[in-house]
């Protein structure tokens, strides 16, 4: 394997790695957002709640399919 191709191949895995635990930014000011991790088999596996008021609260494994629900404060 060429030195071209080899780096390639390692960028493109280290460029899997960091999108794969990326995890979802707080939500502005003024609303809460729901984070929900789901596992191949469509499981919930875990959560995080950003409240209205700034707090984040976690639960089980934060990996996965993420899906992010985003709603304003009331």
């Amino acid at each position: 394997m060429s030195k071209k191709a080899l780096l390639a191949a390692v960028l493109v895995f280290a460029g899997t790695l960091v999108a794969g635990t990326s995890a979802a930014n707080a939500p502005p000011l003024g609303s809460e957002q729901f984070e929900e991790y789901y596992n191949a088999s469509g499981q919930l596996v875990g959560y995080v709640h950003w409240s209205c008021d700034g707090r984040r609260t976690t639960w089980g494994t934060l990996s996965g399919e993420l899906e992010v629900t985003r709603r304003r404060c009331q």
